[in-house]
């Protein structure tokens, strides 16, 4: 694993690399007829759904929530934020997706008393020899299923916030990843790796194991009960998996790097 080349520049910026699309014969949401390719006023409850997407992202009641900034050897990052209620409740998910080939995908999830209501993807592409830059917003009625997209795209993002959205093909997007990356789970397990050393701090690894396994790195704090256990044994911890907690921390010099707070060991069965 080359971690060594990650460790410090790790780049937050979004994605979906598994969320699942699928179409679906352009129909009008409210009389079920087939509909033509037009301006998105197509979807008649669209203001009602924007009103409480907007009532989502300036209601300063709610508290922000992170994941941590995950990463895989071919270059690519994840990691997610989010909003919450007092009480846990999610309103909305935020995945951030990067690779290094100029790919960065952002894709946002609302949800109204814990069902997703609307998925907004916005896919940005920057290469040598290619520029290009699409926004998908879709709309989820009864059981999470999707009832309406639309989409604008252009050559860059100054030139498509100018434009309107025009009807599309159905876009289901799957939120289960940005959960998974959020609670540390499936291939965004926290398990014990390694340590190393780097810019006068050490580091703790952990990560997933298997193909396509994403990692995460934190600086350590020795009086940490789990650390102290790793580092009398550290091979007998390898894959040993960890709950974590963290927060990032900025430098006067600009370096910004994940701080652990706390970490247990988890029993599995």
């Amino acid at each position: 694993m080359k971690l060594k080349k990650t460790i410090c520049f790790i780049i937050t910026i979004l994605i979906l690399t598994s969320c699942q699309t699928r179409s679906e014969s352009l129909l009008d949401p409210n009389t079920g007829a087939p509909i033509s390719r037009k301006r998105g006023g197509a979807f008649g409850n669209e203001k009602q759904y924007e009103s409480t997407i907007k009532s989502i992202d300036s209601n300063p009641s709610l508290l922000q929530i992170r994941s941590l900034l995950y990463s895989n050897d071919k270059g690519e990052t994840q990691s997610v934020n989010g909003l919450i209620n007092e009480g846990g409740e999610i309103f909305k998910l935020s995945q951030e997706y990067s690779d290094a080939k100029g790919t960065t995908v952002s894709l946002h999830f609302y949800f109204k008393n814990s069902k997703l209501i609307s998925a907004v993807n916005k896919t940005l592409v920057v290469t040598a020899k290619n520029n290009f830059c699409r926004e998908i917003k879709s709309y989820y009625g009864e059981n999470e299923k999707v009832i309406y997209s639309c989409s604008r795209k252009a050559k860059n993002e100054q030139q498509m916030e100018k434009l309107t959205f025009y009807s599309d093909k159905k876009y289901d997007f799957k939120y289960t990843e940005a959960k998974e990356i959020l609670y540390q789970t499936g291939r965004f397990q926290t398990r014990y790796l390694s340590f190393m050393d780097a810019q006068g701090k050490e580091f703790i690894i952990v990560g997933s194991t298997g193909t396509d396994a994403y990692f995460s790195v934190l600086a350590i704090q020795p009086e940490i009960k789990a650390i102290k256990q790793i580092q009398q044994d550290s091979k007998k911890f390898v894959n040993k998996l960890l709950r974590v907690e963290f927060t990032e921390i900025t430098e006067a010099n600009g370096f910004t790097f994940q701080g652990l707070l706390n970490a247990e060991f988890i029993e599995e069965k």
